[in-house]
């Protein structure tokens, strides 16, 4: 069995569990909302996927400056730093950890995980990830994935699309309101190919991220950045 769709078994199987979170979150209103300017407004990377079928945009404010955010940011991802998120949720499907526990994201900013570059593949699950489209330091992190649902492969935004595909542009954007306060944006653009597998894989992960993982993120991201400036 391959690690993708060990992975896939997994993630069918904290489904359950993250719809409970889900629930919870929502009834307590804990998501982070952006303004309807913020929603509306163009962000780098929308042109990665023109057409979506699904996504969200979120934000939150923190009292930091873009330099004391960025360090933090550039170093998430699978092996890496993790997610900022919810780790017990990540170690149920196999993709927990950092480079400091595995059982946890970072609680530091780590320095050879500082030197990301366009091109370089921030991965969220073994074999699988996003490759950096774009980066302007201490200002946007422009993210892409497109996966042959057929395969399970990732593929190249050069290439034609797959007859089955997933398509995701995740954009972080961060905006100084003042020398110590700065708005962080988060958005994703899904596409996906009309048959069934597709359109499930796409839908469960934009509402796993909307309503249980990227609140999170954003939340321990202030709480990180924020306790640099105390």
């Amino acid at each position: 069995m391959s690690n993708i769709l060990r992975i896939g078994i997994r993630i069918g199987i904290v489904v359950g569990v993250a719809g409970l979170v889900a629930l919870v979150i929502r009834l307590l209103q804990l998501r982070r909302e952006t303004t309807d300017a913020e929603v509306r407004r163009s962000l780098p990377g929308d042109d990665l996927v023109p057409d979506p079928k699904c996504g969200y945009s979120q934000a939150i404010t923190i009292r930091a400056p873009a330099s004391e955010i960025w360090p933090w940011l550039v170093q998430i991802g699978y092996k890496r730093a993790g997610w900022y998120s919810h780790d017990f949720l990540h170690r149920l499907v196999g993709i927990a950890g950092c480079v400091d526990d595995e059982h946890r994201s970072a609680k530091r900013i780590i320095p050879e995980l500082q030197d990301l570059k366009v091109g370089d593949v921030v991965e969220i699950a073994p074999g699988m990830g996003y490759v950096i489209i774009g980066l302007e330091p201490e200002q946007a992190l422009i993210l892409h994935m497109r996966v042959d649902t057929g395969t399970w492969q990732s593929s190249v935004s050069s290439d034609p699309l797959p007859e089955k595909y997933l398509s995701s542009s995740w954009v972080w954007f961060l905006e100084e309101t003042d020398e110590r306060t700065t708005r962080l944006i988060v958005r994703v653009r899904g596409d996906y190919s009309p048959d069934m597998l597709s359109t499930l894989g796409s839908r469960i992960g934009n509402e796993m991220g909307r309503l249980v993982m990227q609140p999170k993120t954003l939340r321990v991201l202030k709480q990180r950045a924020e306790m640099e400036m105390a």
